[in-house]
């Protein structure tokens, strides 16, 4: 909603709460014809209800400015999991009210954004350093102007916007973890500008591969041995140890506000940059069939003492330039979020398919590039009781991973060198991502005064995006190598791929890419209506419907062209929804609201879980095929919630919801060959859901006499989710199945009747407890999400694999900031404690006939960091 409307909302919803008495009009001022006339006695309810929550009829959380300073969070996922009923998975996707990511959409400013993530089309909010941010919304009823693709809530983040008054802040920071700083991590050299999350052209795409119709093996052997010999070789292959050093933060935000020709113009820059080492000492075990059949256990013997080490760096850019006048606003928004990924891995441990007693060592070396560009445009008018807000975005997401080689040898016995004893087992890919979207939308507003002082508001609109999508891999493999000498097998990796070693006798370079690359596109055009009014006094009703009319387009492709014995199958869901929305809100009591909710939605398959093609993400560790039968799933909202109003920021609120998916999609682990496992997506046949949620938070002064706890103001917050979810698969109910050549099972068959919906834990917790005093300002921030489905697996005969559940643990944080003067010069020094309890990072299988074992479960260590931020 746009400033100026919402302050005019508030005004029309504070009117709407006023009770008139029975006495007769006396001599008062003339009625404006909008707010109630004024008689000998008013009662005004709802006094300490807080802006956002009068302006909404919808169930919503905010976040706002203090909210973020108190937190201090790096990023907006990690302040979003602050929320009632958020939890966020991988440090990246937010899950609202326990639903998994894609039940959830993020705006920016009101507009969509793309993703980089190749299996998803939802963004990673740990993109966006908190220090753009203005605020956040959350709004977990869905209202018709906002996308009809809505499950558990709708984020909508916002951006700095005009300043108050001028303002620069200078930030430096240093941070250390008690797991990774200080202690031997892997590596590798790289190109010069690692460091700051940049490639120096040291893993540019040598110019044979960019010719798309040519495959490498049809190369003239010359050509093919050059292509081979001009690859990167010991910057890229060898691993060391290093000793890691400390994490670095810097950012400079400022902004100023003038006028010029009778309006206010406001000018906002931001620019900061993040980078860190983490390293996983994991224990990896899988198991299916009541057996382990691979097991990487760090702790267990002197070997395996590393598995992977990753650096991480994010350079973000903002910049936002407004205008004000009289009752209109015009904003003009760039952002650029550049964040890189350099992996080093090794994998020493039991491997099922390894020979020699299954003893494999694993190196590989990743280097990911992600990119986000968006540009947008928006404006606020108010002409009378009519108003307009616009806005139009183009956004651009990459991802580019160059290079990304794996090498794997053999321990012939335990203690033995690495040897290697097989060939067509060094591989390198090439992936790129490129993801556009193009979006627009129109509001419309009408305030009409209505008898006694009520009022109705009619607002229609409509919104249009275009989202493509290209997806492209080429993915390379040396061939020969079958009779090295033993001191040419235990070789480092450089001296093994040397230019001696590659020709026509030894290795050479053969390509293996198939039909893994897709182009996907959705385009989605919509309009609603929507009536807000007062029913009778204090009991207010929001109701609408939204149009929606989509085509989704996923075809799988090869750089090649066609591919022998490959036959695609294109992919295409062209459906059109009517999708209605009820909202009703009673202002029962001074301070008291009541909402009730009815709402139909829906989720929309991701552009990969459509392609029908191989993908190995490298940040799982797992191999995807998608699956064209795919269909959109159609959920049924209601909700209910209580919200008491105790005081300035003060409040307790009790709600409920009930949710019934149709189709729901899950993703499923098959096995391909003995422990050779991938990963599809199904529609379950139906979800039902239902929860809970509490949240109380009180300021008050503690009841000590003590002069120093006296002059602070004292905060604790609570909030509580419980969610009760079953998936229904009756005998006779039949699924396409991707991994069994599309074939339909008997939904029953599979083990998923009466389990959990994928990725909903049971509990969710968020506390908070702190102090903020005249220059000082302390949180201690408690959160724990029970364990959830991370991936599903299934039972079909003479097949068994266990669910791979996540068990996010507790989170015990603590920040503190002081304000100084030094020099004449305001400063703040903050200082945060992370994961003050160490709690792992837990992912494991249970069967009955092994009990539990650990799928990747690793130590995440406490994090401390300091920094200072001048204030000019």
């Amino acid at each position: 909603m746009s400033v100026i409307k919402s302050v005019k909302g508030a005004l029309l919803a504070t009117a709407a709460v006023l009770s008139i008495g029975a006495a007769s009009a006396q001599d008062s001022a003339p009625s404006s014809g909008i707010l109630p006339q004024i008689t000998d006695e008013i009662v005004v309810r709802g006094t300490n209800i807080p802006d956002p929550q009068r302006a909404t009829a919808q169930v919503a959380t905010f976040l706002n400015q203090e909210d973020l300073a108190r937190a201090g969070d790096a990023n907006a996922a990690l302040a979003l999991s602050r929320l009632s009923g958020l939890s966020v998975i991988g440090g990246k996707f937010a899950y609202v009210r326990g639903l998994g990511d894609r039940y959830s959409s993020a705006l920016l400013n009101g507009s969509p954004l793309p993703s980089p993530e190749p299996l998803r089309r939802t963004v990673p909010l740990d993109l966006f350093p908190s220090n753009i941010l203005n605020g956040a919304a959350v709004q977990k009823t869905f209202s018709p102007d906002y996308p009809g693709e809505f499950g558990g809530g709708i984020i909508n983040l916002e951006t700095l916007r005009e300043p108050a008054e001028s303002f620069l802040n200078v930030r430096l920071g240093t941070g250390f973890n008690l797991v990774t700083t200080g202690r031997n991590g892997l590596t590798y050299r790289g190109g010069n500008l690692d460091f700051l999350g940049f490639d120096d052209g040291t893993r540019s795409l040598p110019i044979n591969l960019r010719r798309a119709d040519t495959r490498i093996d049809f190369l003239p052997d010359a050509e093919r041995e050059a292509l081979f010999e001009s690859f990167p070789n010991s910057e890229l292959n060898v691993i060391q140890e290093a000793t890691l050093g400390p994490d670095f933060q810097g950012s400079i935000d400022g902004g100023t506000a003038f006028e010029r020709g009778g309006a206010t113009i406001g000018i906002v820059g931001v620019v900061g940059f993040d980078g860190g080492w983490e390293t996983q000492r994991a224990i990896r075990q899988t198991q299916a069939n009541g057996i382990v059949g691979t097991d990487l256990d760090p702790n267990s013997d002197a070997e395996t003492n590393l598995t992977e080490t990753q650096y991480n760096a994010t350079l973000n850019g903002l910049t936002s330039v407004s205008a004000e006048w009289d009752d209109h606003f015009i904003q003009a928004t760039a952002l650029y979020i550049h964040t890189t990924t350099k992996e080093a891995q090794i994998f020493d441990g039991i491997e099922f398919n390894a020979p020699f007693g299954g003893r494999a060592f694993d190196e590989s070396t990743i280097f990911i590039e992600r990119d986000l560009k968006m540009g947008q445009l928006s404006g606020e008018h108010v002409f009378g009781d009519f108003g307009v807000d616009w806005r139009a975005a183009y956004a651009r997401s990459t991802r580019d991973s160059p290079f990304e080689r794996t090498l794997r040898r053999i321990r012939p016995t335990t203690g033995a060198d690495p040897l290697y004893l097989e060939n067509n087992n060094y591989d390198i890919n090439f992936s790129e991502l490129d993801d556009d979207l193009l979006s627009g939308g129109l509001d419309l507003s009408y305030d009409i005064p209505l008898q006694g002082g009520r009022f109705a508001k009619i607002s229609v609109g409509g919104d249009y995006s275009k989202n493509d999508r290209r997806y492209d891999i080429v993915r390379l493999q040396e061939v020969g190598g079958n009779s090295l000498p033993d001191d040419v097998q235990s070789a480092r990796p450089d001296f093994l791929f040397s230019p001696d070693n590659i020709g026509p006798n030894r290795f050479e370079l053969s390509e293996r890419t198939l039909l893994e690359s897709y182009i996907g596109d959705l385009e989605i055009i919509s309009a609603y209506f929507k009536a807000d009014f007062e029913l009778i006094p204090t009991v207010n009703a929001t109701v609408g419907v939204r149009y929606e009319d989509s085509t989704q387009e996923v075809q799988t492709i090869s750089r090649l062209g066609v591919v022998p014995g490959r036959i695609p199958q294109d992919t295409r869901i062209d459906e059109d929804y009517f999708l209605p929305s009820v909202t009703v809100t009673w202002n029962a009591i001074d301070d008291l609201q009541l909402r009730v909710g009815y709402s139909q939605t829906i989720t929309r398959p991701q552009f990969r879980e459509l392609a029908e093609s191989l993908f190995f993400d490298p940040d799982t560790e797992r191999q995807f095929i998608g699956s064209g039968d795919l269909v959109n799933s159609e959920i049924t909202n209601y909700d209910v919630r209580a919200e008491y109003y105790l005081g300035r920021n003060q409040f307790v609120t009790l709600a409920g919801f009930y949710k019934q998916i149709d189709n729901p999609i899950e993703e499923v682990i098959f096995e391909q060959a003995s422990f050779v496992f991938g990963s599809s997506f199904i529609n379950s046949p139906e979800a039902d859901l239902f929860g809970v949620e509490f949240e109380y938070r009180s300021e008050f002064q503690m009841p000590i006499d003590n002069e120093w706890i006296g002059r602070r103001d004292w905060l604790f917050t609570v909030n509580y989710t419980y969610t009760n979810s079953e998936v229904s698969a009756e005998e006779g109910e039949f699924i396409p199945f991707s991994p069994l050549n599309g074939q339909l099972v008997d939904a029953s068959t599979i083990g998923i009747d009466g389990r959990e919906l994928q990725g909903t834990p049971e509990h969710i917790v968020n506390t908070q407890f702190g102090w903020e005093g005249e220059n000082d300002q302390l949180t201690i921030l408690l959160g724990w999400v029970s364990e959830r489905i991370l991936q599903r697996g299934y039972e079909l005969p003479g097949t068994r694999i266990p669910d791979i559940i996540e068990e996010p643990g507790v989170q015990l944080d603590l920040v503190y900031r002081y304000d100084i003067d030094l020099f004449g010069q305001p400063m703040s020094l903050g200082l945060s404690g992370r994961n003050l309890l160490a709690t792992r990072h837990e992912e494991f299988q249970i069967s009955d006939e092994v009990g539990r074992t650990d799928f990747n479960t690793y130590d995440r260590g406490r994090t401390f960091s300091a920094s200072i931020t001048a204030r000019f």
